[in-house]
């Protein structure tokens, strides 16, 4: 059985996701440790420990919190490469983006922006029902769930029977916000609605934020 090891990260203490994925390498999801918050080498640290080869970083969305920690998982990784959905390629090319910009601006945290400018670009755009083999992780499949944002993504692997949701979809029946730049409520209703649907009862789902683990 995979066992996906959570860190909490960053400032607003994202949900940063170490997958294994094979012998002793692993990718990562969401890392967002950065100066600002003081962790900003937890995830290195972890892997290191471990004595793992980190294969990619795959972002479930572009938002500013779930970013600020990709360039130490770069550095100590070079070639591990960053992966978003094709819908917000581009608001992740010299981040942040437009979008990105505008939320934090929502948050009046601009102070924000030196630690975002210090991230690396997006290197491989996600399509929806792609499979990870291109970071040896052949299992996970990309599941296109935009609402949250245009580009947010879930993961799923369903040999294993773990959803990673990003900011779609938290424990208690919960979702991502949807009153920020790009959010679209009609879209992340349909989202939830898919998810149910396509995705059996009794998945394990770790999210963006808050608690983890729980069945679908």
């Amino acid at each position: 059985m995979t066992k996906i090891h959570v860190i909490r990260t960053g400032a607003f203490e994202v949900n940063t996701l170490i997958v294994p994925v094979a012998e002793k390498k692993c990718f990562v999801v969401d890392p967002a440790g950065c100066s600002l918050s003081g962790d900003e080498s937890v995830v290195v640290d972890w892997i290191k420990k471990e004595k793992l080869e980190c294969t990619g970083i795959v972002l479930t969305h572009s938002h500013f919190d779930h970013i600020t920690g990709i360039a130490p998982v770069k550095k100590a990784f070079p070639n591990a490469p960053v992966l978003i959905h094709e819908a917000e390629f581009n608001e992740m090319q010299n981040p942040p983006g437009p979008m990105g910009a505008s939320v934090l601006d929502f948050f009046n945290i601009a102070y924000f922006i030196p630690t975002l400018n210090q991230q690396p670009s997006a290197e491989i755009p996600l399509k929806d029902n792609q499979t990870l083999e291109c970071i040896d992780a052949p299992d996970w499949k990309v599941i296109h769930t935009p609402g949250h944002t245009p580009g947010s993504i879930c993961l799923y692997n369903a040999n294993e029977g773990l959803l990673i949701s990003g900011d779609t979809m938290f424990d208690y029946g919960g979702c991502g916000r949807t009153d920020m730049a790009g959010g679209d409520e009609a879209l992340l209703v349909k989202s939830l609605s898919k998810i149910r649907k396509t995705i059996p009862q009794g998945t394990k789902v770790y999210p963006g934020h808050e608690s983890f683990g729980f069945q679908l």
